[in-house]
């Protein structure tokens, strides 16, 4: 279920993960620029090594609202999307050995919670989360004008 090794961060008071490979690079914040017709949890978009990355309010994504803060910047795996995440504060890469205990979890966003020496996290379920994120765009796109031949 999990992996060898995660990345910690967090929003608000609530600790999250993700396995390390699912991250190429933690930033720091940086000016995004806004597209049109994206969700509001959407900041824009940002300038990752030359390609257009979109860059989302984690907290205001899970219902938190927006986090004042300037926060840190976790660019998921460019082989996987072109997407930064963008989170409260960064804390450190555990190992499986930090893993005291694991439960599954009913949101599927997360894919177990875990308890762990650093305190009880949350194994975000990177996947699901990326599947959702397409929906909500393609919800948002603009509809093609109906009517006319």
């Amino acid at each position: 279920m999990t992996a060898e090794r995660l990345l910690v961060f967090s929003v608000g008071r609530e600790l999250f993960a993700l396995n390390l490979t699912e991250v190429c690079e933690v930033m720091e914040p940086q000016q995004s620029y806004p597209f049109a017709g994206a969700p509001p949890y959407y900041l824009g978009l940002i300038n990752f090594h030359g390609n257009l990355t979109a860059l989302l309010d984690f907290a205001q994504y899970l219902g938190a609202g927006s986090r004042p803060l300037p926060g840190r910047l976790l660019v998921i795996d460019t082989k996987r999307a072109h997407l930064a995440l963008k989170v409260d504060a960064v804390g450190s890469i555990i190992d499986a050995q930090g893993i005291i205990g694991a439960t599954r979890s009913d949101d599927p966003l997360i894919e177990a919670l875990l308890e762990t020496t650093q305190g009880n996290l949350r194994l975000v379920r990177l996947e699901t989360l990326l599947s959702s994120l397409e929906e909500d765009l393609r919800a948002a796109a603009p509809k093609p004008a109906s009517g006319g031949n």
